[in-house]
């Protein structure tokens, strides 16, 4: 007979559900356990309706490619039946002859406040494509010391206006080219969008800490080297997802992932259209 310790928070416990006993224990069980039957996520511009027929059959693909892949927490943000980690997956790709890759990456949920209803989130995986075509593999970041014992914290408005402002004026992309690895080939999302309007799908905060998942439309600037130059100053869309930590007004630290494989592949179909009518 299995007993469960208790002593972290519900919300906790379910995030270490995720990243630990479905991801990095490929339990799909667990995912039953933890998540609605309706459960819906959204990443990279695709929406997977539906926990058994659409989420977990793709979550399993993925777990079958890297039979050892693990979770490394790095940050966690624990709200009012909301909760985002800051996370790398990492392992070894039977795809690839056996080759590693890590890649990093932000998701966020709502609860029903029991299970996970609703995700969103955006992966580097334009990194773990680079690495699985024979890059260098990326280090992981030091976990976080302890990611389950936080409490949640409750919501504040004046910390949601500031990073809707923030997030809206798209510096969020401008100046904030926090999710690429000064090392890395892959382009920062800075230098590939210029963006006019911004919809932000997703967003709570946990006291003076917000996280957000948002889709910027513009044009595009440049910085995919084998994308022919004539497509920049074409339109473009960008889905990012960051946590954020307000203060005085301000937003003093961000961290942001970009869904730069999705614009990647947006603006080579169009390459590859354009030359072939």
């Amino acid at each position: 007979m299995s007993t469960c310790i208790e002593g972290i928070h519900p919300l906790a416990r379910l995030l270490r559900g995720f990243a630990v006993e479905f991801l990095t224990c490929h339990d799909p069980a667990a995912a039953e356990r933890i998540m609605t039957p309706d459960y819906r996520l959204h990443i990279g511009g695709v929406v997977f309706d539906g926990r058994d027929t659409e989420y977990l059959p793709a979550t399993r693909a993925q777990l079958e490619q890297f039979p050892g892949l693990c979770v490394t927490v790095h940050d966690v943000i624990l709200g009012e039946n909301a909760c985002a980690m800051r996370f790398t997956e990492h392992g070894a790709s039977l795809r690839d002859g056996g080759r590693l890759a890590s890649w990093r990456g932000i998701t966020m949920f709502r609860t029903d406040g029991e299970r996970l209803q609703r995700g969103w989130a955006e992966e580097d995986y334009l990194a773990r494509k680079r690495q699985l075509s024979g890059g260098s593999f990326d280090a992981v970041e030091p976990p976080h010391p302890a990611p389950w014992d936080q409490l949640p914290a409750a919501a504040d408005a004046g910390a949601e206006a500031v990073a809707t402002a923030w997030i809206s004026g798209t510096r969020a992309v401008a100046d904030h080219p926090l999710e690429s690895r000064p090392d890395a080939p892959e382009p920062p999302a800075s230098v590939l969008i210029d963006a006019s309007d911004t919809v932000v799908d997703m967003l709570f905060s946990a006291g003076s800490r917000v996280a957000f998942h948002a889709t910027h439309h513009g044009v595009y600037r440049g910085g995919f080297p084998d994308i022919p130059a004539e497509r920049i100053g074409t339109h473009a869309s960008l889905r990012i997802a960051g946590m954020l930590d307000t203060r005085d007004g301000e937003v003093v630290e961000a961290r942001i992932f970009a869904d730069k494989l999705g614009l990647y592949r947006a603006l080579r179909q169009r390459s590859i259209s354009a030359t072939h009518p």
